[in-house]
């Protein structure tokens, strides 16, 4: 690797790092700040689902701008976004200008995602999924930071100063993206309509459908740590810090899996990888409703943490695998749609099902739900195996239609 490649990969992933610490703040801050204006668990739940629902949509612009134009100038947009909605917080005092922070703030993530993975897997190295490995266990330990360091803010900052740093944090991480470079020169001769259009032709098949299922899995944490998980430990009288701590360990388990499993996770273990992840998922869901003990539910979110990590890291190599880097961008966005769907439904449906039978039935049906996908792997491969070579086809010819 060149002296300029060393560079450009160092500003990617500080970049990367610097944004993610900003995303774990708001993680914590946003469901603690609500619990503080009074909010019931559903309000909180689709403040922060309803936003997620209005991004599906972005993901799709978002892939097609990065496989148009490059990845470089979307990070560019995505931390200015942040940015955005870490200045309209200091003013937030209701329910509909919460909800617009998040709106923003879900904008930033939906499009950060996409195009730092497919400017990770372009990246000089021979092995994708130990690139997005490491790319992985840096945002990760970014947002692990992030999520500490809000609940320590929440706890001795008053708000309005909490969101003033956040602020601070996002502006300097939109500062460090004007160093950012373009990995690869983009095929031209194409629209971003055209390009987002292809996706359509995707979603045709089977195959698209389980990867989707992956990255939704990949979500679930996130999605729980975000919303529920931070007022099930309010109502077991955990004070603010320990809330923000405890959240925030869950990114130790994707650390730990991007560094030490990254080679290990290819497509020709996908299926041991997918049973696997459902049903480490679902037994920590299960089991988070039985405990009320802070160091144990901390060693179950790490455990959560880790089973997300195993799915996220299958859903970008299996991206990666089936794409070209002409179209990597727009891979990635299809097949991960889970993600957003997941941060929407998982919320939603949790926080109905809490303010209906409780925290302990609430967690019980969802891991229940996951335990039955994961029990099934066998059976949505073989489904998938049907149109798996027409698939194959598919991608090939999409890649050879992009003029260059």
């Amino acid at each position: 690797m060149t002296l300029r490649q060393k560079y450009s990969e160092l500003v990617f992933f500080s970049s990367a790092c610097f944004w993610c610490i900003c995303n774990g703040i708001s993680h914590v801050i946003v469901p603690l700040y609500a619990i503080f204006l009074g909010f019931s668990v559903l309000e909180i739940s689709s403040i922060v689902a309803v936003p997620a629902l209005a991004t599906i949509f972005v993901r799709f612009v978002g892939g097609a701008l990065s496989d148009r134009f490059g990845e470089r100038g979307v990070l560019q947009g995505c931390y200015s976004m942040m940015a955005l909605s870490a200045l309209i917080l200091i003013g937030a005092e209701s329910y509909t200008t919460l909800m617009i922070v998040l709106i923003v703030a879900n904008l930033s993530r939906s499009t950060f995602w996409i195009s730092a993975q497919s400017m990770a897997s372009q990246l000089p190295g021979t092995n994708v999924g130990k690139t997005l490995g490491k790319l992985s266990a840096i945002n990760y330990s970014g947002i692990f930071f992030g999520q500490v360091l809000g609940g320590i803010m929440a706890a001795f900052l008053s708000y309005g100063t909490s969101f003033l740093i956040l602020f601070c944090l996002a502006l300097s991480c939109t500062l460090m993206s004007l160093a950012l470079t373009q990995s690869e020169a983009k095929p031209k001769g194409r629209t971003v309509w055209q390009i987002t259009l292809g996706v359509g032709r995707f979603l045709r098949y089977s195959r698209t459908w389980l990867i989707i299922t992956v990255s939704g899995a990949a979500a679930l944490p996130m999605a729980m740590c975000s919303s529920i998980y931070p007022v099930y430990l309010a109502h077991l009288n955990f004070g603010e810090q320990w809330i923000g701590l405890a959240v925030s360990v869950r990114s130790l388990g994707p650390i730990a899996i991007g560094l030490l499993l990254g080679v290990w996770i290819t497509p020709v273990r996908q299926r041991l990888i997918y049973g696997l992840g459902m049903v480490v998922l679902g037994f920590c869901l299960i089991a988070s409703g039985y405990l009320d003990r802070y160091f144990l539910l901390g060693l179950l979110i790490i455990l959560l943490g880790a089973g997300g990590g195993i799915m996220d890291l299958l859903a970008q190599v299996q991206a990666s695998a089936l794409s070209q880097a002409s179209d990597r961008s727009m891979a990635i966005a299809s097949m991960g749609m889970g993600w957003n769907l997941s941060a929407f439904f998982v919320p939603l449906v949790t926080g109905w099902l809490v303010e209906m039978l409780g925290f302990e039935i609430a967690f019980l049906v969802s891991g229940l739900f996951l335990m039955l996908i994961g029990a099934g792997t066998n059976f949505w491969f073989r489904i998938c195996a049907l149109d798996e070579g027409a698939f194959t086809k598919l991608v090939s010819k999409e890649s050879e239609t992009y003029p260059v």
